[in-house]
């Protein structure tokens, strides 16, 4: 295309979830499956290829483009300790139902400051991503447990809004099938050897406690260590009293700590928690998914990027499809984790509680203002919504166990 794109996405540089987001590209006959293919047998290879040697990595780049994808760049890989260069996901321009589409990569957590910056209009990106970066715009951050409750906490004047989930899947060796690629933000710790009856006011109740919120605040009262990963760190910090300690793994951090000393972080399958000998306990603070973040204010003005949207077609927080897949995650991280889950959250308590509902996490759609619940229009009809949606992944859930 020679012509300036007429709608800008920006995805991730590399990892599952820009590979993901080709593959539903393909799916719109955007891209050629062929095409998609090569792209993603080359992002499989960028960690490996990592290197502090700049003129590796542009040797790696230059075989990469004489192959016929000029889609990658070298980049900086600060999420690694040693910074090393990275041949990383660049741009490619193409076509959804006939509009320009450019299609950038950039970093996860930088895609929603694009959107407020007015250089995107559209990003892939998890909550936990979006966190990183807009908690101080959210009222009550802590109450946003779920991508669902995050519009109905911004101001009004906020461009970026969440439209839907992506529905990106991925392989789920448990199930052997794939699943909606959901991960939660857990405490972990080592299991504690010490008989609950020789155990601390405080240490026992966190022992016993689902809530999230509760388990930190009886964290606060202590000296506790609190690992989580650097990019987390602030949003941790912004909304409890913690002895929090920024690291680069967390897991192997909670492994080698002193006796009580936990953890904060990001959990998929739990493979790694049960490899490690570690527990997650309660509930999680939040539970993520790549959804769709759109320049609302942009969304409201441009017809190419409704229809780009509505081509890409987000999915609802409570979309019949997406509750099967809620389902299927809590089932394959309860079967994997077993009793490595201490104080297990039933279903409803990690899908919708009566307090989330209260804070906004009611069915919207993007013809709703702000796209975000009202909470004097047909509240009473979203409520019931809710409470049937509760029961319908209920019913998946007893259908798998």
């Amino acid at each position: 295309m020679n012509k300036k794109p007429d709608v800008t996405i920006a995805v991730p540089r590399s990892g599952r979830t820009l590979e993901n987001f080709l593959c539903r590209l393909r799916e719109l006959n955007a891209i050629d499956g062929e095409r998609v293919e090569r792209i993603i047998n080359v992002s499989h290879q960028t960690k490996a290829r990592s290197t502090l040697d700049h003129a590796q990595a542009m040797s790696f780049l230059n075989d990469i483009q004489a192959e016929g994808l000029p889609y990658f760049g070298v980049f900086i890989d600060r999420k690694r300790s040693n910074r090393p260069y990275r041949v990383g996901f660049l741009a490619m321009d193409l076509e959804i139902a006939g509009i320009k589409v450019r299609i950038e990569g950039d970093e996860p957590h930088n895609s929603s400051s694009l959107i407020r910056l007015e250089e995107i209009d559209l990003t892939v990106t998890g909550l936990d991503e979006l966190l990183t970066v807009s908690q101080p715009l959210l009222s009550e951050p802590t109450k946003v447990t779920k991508w669902g409750m995050y519009n109905y906490k911004l101001p009004q004047w906020a461009k970026m809004r969440i439209a839907g989930s992506c529905m990106l899947t991925r392989h789920n060796s448990f199930l052997a099938r794939d699943i909606l690629d959901i991960v939660g933000f857990f405490l972990i710790k080592r299991p504690t050897k010490v008989p609950s009856a020789a155990l601390g006011t405080d240490l026992k109740e966190l022992e016993l406690t689902k809530n999230p919120w509760h388990r930190l605040s009886l964290l606060s009262n202590t000296k506790t260590r609190v690992f989580v990963k650097g990019r987390y760190a602030d949003v941790v910090s912004g909304a409890y009293a913690l002895n929090v300690v920024p690291v680069e793994d967390v897991e192997d951090a909670v492994v080698n700590s002193a006796v009580g000393d936990v953890g904060l972080e990001i959990v998929q399958s739990g493979s790694t928690i049960v490899r490690k000998n570690l527990e997650i306990h309660g509930a999680p603070l939040f539970v993520s998914e790549s959804v769709y973040v759109v320049n609302y204010k942009r969304y409201l003005e441009s017809t190419e990027l409704r229809s780009v949207l509505h081509n890409l077609n987000p999915v609802g927080y409570f979309a019949f499809d997406r509750l099967e897949q809620i389902a299927l995650w809590y089932h394959s991280l309860t079967s994997a984790i077993g009793k490595a889950w201490v104080a297990r959250p039933s279903l409803q308590e990690l899908f919708a509680t009566p307090d989330d509902v209260f804070h906004g996490l009611r069915p919207y759609r993007l013809s709703t203002r702000y796209w975000a619940p009202d909470d004097s229009h047909k509240k009473e009809e979203a409520v019931r919504a809710v409470w049937a949606a509760i029961a319908q992944a209920n019913k998946f859930y007893g259908e798998l166990k």
